[in-house]
């Protein structure tokens, strides 16, 4: 579980920073600089834990690749867009690259399904994340569509948004209480097969 400590302070750093970059020493421009690093270094951390937990070689060739590509986008978005508006577009590839990440591992989970799957620590993080990437991809399309809506919608927006991320925190924090102890190498994962981030993540207690 050190990613998720990690990803924890992580968060925590940027949700600090943020408040300081809004209200005590507001400044719009490093603001959005701050969201746009968040978004690159949240897809790294993610990577490295589905590159953890998948086991087909294949998907992980294609992460490792579009990854590298997808830091350049974001880059290149960046400086096209300038740091006076967040584009949303990279956020969205974001969250579709690791619904179909989800979407492998729930495959590959289901085709050696058991009573332990429940209890697997990595089936319900991935549970979370898939609530909070899908709830998050379509209340962003909502607000790109929305954008001159009433009061009212935007107030279900909000209040959409809401539940997703009180969702996807439950779900995470329920993880915390599963037994991993039989979750083996042969039932998830494999810890040779294709395992790029031996030198981030330890191959214990991911």
């Amino acid at each position: 579980m050190k990613v998720f400590f990690i990803y924890t302070i992580f968060q925590t750093i940027f949700c600090i920073i943020c408040f300081l970059f809004v209200n005590l020493f507001p400044s719009y421009n490093k603001y959005i600089f701050t969201l746009r690093l968040h978004l690159i270094v949240e897809f790294l951390i993610f990577y490295f834990y589905f590159n953890r937990i998948l086991t087909n070689s294949l998907i992980k060739k294609i992460l490792l690749v579009f990854t590298p590509i997808f830091l350049v986008y974001n880059v290149f978005d960046y400086f096209s867009i300038g740091d006076f508006s967040f584009g949303n577009t990279p956020t969205l590839i974001e969250f579709l690259v690791y619904i179909s990440s989800i979407l492998f591992f729930f495959f590959e989970v289901m085709k050696n399904f058991s009573k332990d799957t429940i209890n697997s620590i990595n089936f319900w993080i991935c549970v979370g994340l898939f609530v909070y990437f899908t709830g998050n991809f379509f209340y962003i399309l909502l607000v790109e569509y929305s954008a001159h809506a009433s009061a009212e919608v935007k107030n279900q927006l909000k209040l959409i948004y809401s539940i997703v991320t009180i969702a996807k925190n439950v779900l995470l924090g329920l993880a915390f209480f599963a037994n991993n102890n039989k979750e083996t190498s042969d039932t998830y994962y494999s810890s040779t097969d294709g395992y790029y981030a031996d030198t981030v993540i330890s191959e214990n207690n991911l």
